[in-house]
């Protein structure tokens, strides 16, 4: 059964938080769930060609704050932070801010995991060669088990076939498993792969 669950929501009450938060009236709670969606989904097309981690969003009535990690030697200047507050005034009317955050190792980051093969996928590259050099960064870090499951026309191919590279441990029924899970779409020629990763960084200790 645990297969078929989010593994982030599995564990969302126990031992991690959201990454929206904000409280609302129940007669406002559709509006704000739609800003809070259209604003995600415009952050994830401006820095898809980024090394960009989790994207928090903290809001109530009048404000709201961005906490956005990023890969180090990530640059941002003060005009895109400027373009991206305008842009997001089409979908808001609160006051913004950002904060930008550096990635203390990406090696065990599971949304940059997931950037590096994607891109590799979507410009031709040998996909087996990325996963393997992930494999064993993230083993040199911290990293107990990791698991990365590719889904569609792999190089081309004609019949769709699923691949799944599975290295260490995951348990997926334990509660206490701090496991980070990311998915996403390659765009290639040959259409849509997609891509699943799971990563096992051990035990929370209550």
């Amino acid at each position: 059964m645990a297969r078929k669950i989010n593994p982030f929501i599995f564990r969302a009450i126990l031992n991690r938080n959201w990454n929206c938060i904000w409280y609302v009236k129940k007669n406002l709670y559709s509006d704000y769930l739609i800003e809070d969606l259209n604003i995600r989904n415009y952050l994830e097309k401006i820095f898809k060609k980024k090394p960009v981690g989790k994207i928090i969003i903290i809001k109530n009535l009048n404000f709201i704050y961005f906490l956005i990690y990023l890969k180090k030697g990530s640059l941002i200047n003060k005009n895109m932070i400027l373009s991206l507050k305008k842009n997001i005034f089409f979908f808001t009317d609160k006051i913004i801010y950002f904060k930008f955050k550096n990635i203390s190792n990406h090696n065990i980051d599971v949304k940059i995991i997931l950037f590096y093969i994607k891109r590799g996928i979507e410009f031709n590259k040998s996909y087996k060669g990325i996963i393997k050099n992930i494999i064993s960064n993230a083993f040199k870090s911290r990293c107990l088990g990791l698991k990365i499951a590719i889904q569609g026309r792999i190089n081309g191919n004609v019949m769709t076939r699923k691949q799944i590279f599975f290295h260490g441990k995951l348990p997926l029924q334990k509660f206490s498993a701090n496991i980070k899970y990311s998915s996403g779409t390659a765009l290639t020629i040959h259409g849509c792969i997609g891509i699943k990763v799971w990563l096992y960084l051990g035990d929370f200790i209550y």
